[in-house]
């Protein structure tokens, strides 16, 4: 087991015998970057999953970490899985739930990994800005960036 995060162990440990959606957030916490998981993250979780009796909502958020896939497929439409990810952890942070400027701005760095932003990351911004609940200035700010670049 030396390839698990002991971080992340022992908040499970500490909760036996389940771990809810309250304590998945706190496991999901434990890693170091959303947008990049580590393989020793991921097999954390995956550890944990196979492990640990876990709710359906816990099974559910920690599932989202371990998927492999670049896109979230929704309602049809293929989205940038990461920039969701970095999105929902936004919203879970210390603030009122929304979406503020300086979460666009940290959104809009994540997508500006390549140093250009594809037309996937565009629509999943753009979906994030209309279905995540977004401040004015964070729309204000994302329709600014999109009009000067």
């Amino acid at each position: 087991m030396n390839d698990i995060n002991e971080n992340m162990l022992s908040l499970v440990k500490k909760t036996i015998p389940e771990i809810d959606l309250k304590l998945s957030n706190k496991i999901i916490e434990c890693i170091v970057d959303v947008t990049n998981i580590t393989n020793n993250e991921k097999n954390t979780i995956q550890h944990i999953l196979n492990t640990y009796y876990c709710s359906y909502e816990a099974i559910d958020n920690l599932r989202k970490y371990i998927k492999t896939s670049y896109y979230k497929t929704i309602d049809g439409e293929h989205y940038d899985r990461s920039l969701l990810l970095l999105a929902d952890n936004l919203i879970k942070g210390k603030g009122d739930g929304r979406i503020s400027e300086a979460d666009m701005k940290k959104l809009i760095q994540s997508a500006l990994d390549g140093n250009r932003i594809t037309e996937c990351e565009k629509k999943t911004l753009n979906f994030i800005s209309k279905q995540y609940n977004t401040t004015d200035n964070g729309k204000s700010y994302l329709e600014n960036y999109f009009n000067l670049n």
